[in-house]
């Protein structure tokens, strides 16, 4: 399956935020009460994130939302 360059973008942007923040994509998963394996399918583009989830994974990690969303926007 191909996937557009902002799928990739967002997915880059969240793993990147969570590396910065020092968590593995189970501790990130366990932090956000969701299945273990959660995580690795967003960053593997096996699973589109919405907004709301978006939001909810950057504030988990301790970013800003918008601000990794710029980041995204321009990667």
């Amino acid at each position: 399956m191909k996937y557009s360059a902002r799928q990739r973008a967002v997915a880059a942007a969240l793993r990147k935020a969570r590396e910065a923040a020092g968590l593995s994509q189970r501790q990130l998963s366990e932090r956000l009460k969701q299945p273990p394996n959660w995580i690795q399918r967003i960053e593997s583009l096996e699973r589109r994130v919405d907004v709301a989830e978006f939001i909810t994974i950057a504030k988990a990690v301790g970013a800003d939302p918008a601000e990794l969303f710029r980041e995204a926007l321009s990667g």
